[in-house]
């Protein structure tokens, strides 16, 4: 088989269609001289950068370009700016400090885990936990800083069993002057019985956290006038009695319950 070399100008159709003006013929040859930018239906590349990811532009099947800000060297891939995902997001661990993550928690505020936040720019998951809800974490929490929810859960830290605080803690707190029954929400239940006696109805034991407490105070200063009566759910006992009395003025009692069926007077 022989070639011919051409040299100068060559001017050929605007198409070359097999069968109509050229019959069983190729053209050959290279582009040595010549980006070859005047070829049609040959895809073109611009920005050409290393490692960057190719993709189309515009729906143009003869235009790619490399994203500079999508880049894969074989074991890590690099975006920058943002990421949509219709579907979840599966990862071993979220690295920075998290500032700008939204929507992490679910069900109303209520977290489905714990950050543990390394340095200041470092966080990940590493246990289950509902913030404001009844569900205690496995593992420790902690935060150089500080932390917050909507439910008004603020700390400075987390050290293994230990909550360590940099400041002062304000708990739950409820004003009372009829028949109650605690919430799992409820610490300190502030009493005025002046009017009449009060009774506190404490809840099932198994609604609460083991070692969850309730403080009960007589603010009113009325107990020994108007009782204030404490009563366990259903058969279930404080130190072994179904309902205890508050009857000297001023006088309250703390009560932490067993998770199960009890609660105790300490």
């Amino acid at each position: 088989m022989a070639y011919n070399t051409l040299s100068g100008t060559v001017l050929v159709p605007q198409q070359f269609i097999p069968g109509d003006l050229l019959v069983n013929t190729i053209l050959s040859g290279n582009l040595s001289t010549s980006d070859g930018s005047s070829v049609i239906n040959v895809p073109r590349l611009t920005n050409p950068t290393d490692n960057a990811i190719l993709t189309n532009v515009g729906g143009d099947a003869n235009s790619l370009t490399c994203e500079t800000n999508l880049t894969f060297d074989g074991s890590e891939l690099i975006i920058t700016g943002y990421v949509t995902a219709s579907i979840g997001l599966s990862a071993s661990f979220l690295e920075g400090d998290g500032s700008r993550l939204t929507n992490i928690a679910g069900g109303g505020g209520s977290g489905d885990g714990i950050f543990t936040v390394i340095d200041a720019t470092h966080a990940y998951v590493t246990s289950s936990l509902n913030i404001g809800g009844e569900t205690a974490p496995d593992h420790k929490l902690v935060v150089n800083g500080s932390i917050s929810s909507s439910v008004n859960v603020s700390a400075s830290a987390f050290y293994g069993n230990a909550m360590v605080l940099a400041g002062g803690l304000s708990l739950a707190h409820r004003s009372i002057s009829s028949h109650i029954t605690a919430s799992t929400t409820d610490y300190y239940l502030g009493i005025d019985s002046t009017g009449a006696p009060i009774e506190v109805r404490l809840l099932d034991a198994s609604l609460l956290n083991n070692g969850q407490t309730y403080v009960v105070k007589d603010e009113g200063g009325a107990a020994n006038s108007n009782n204030i009566i404490i009563l366990a759910s259903g058969s279930q006992t404080i130190d072994g009695q179904n309902s205890i009395v508050l009857q000297s003025p001023h006088a309250s009692i703390s009560l932490y319950c067993n998770g199960n069926n009890k609660y105790f007077i300490y």
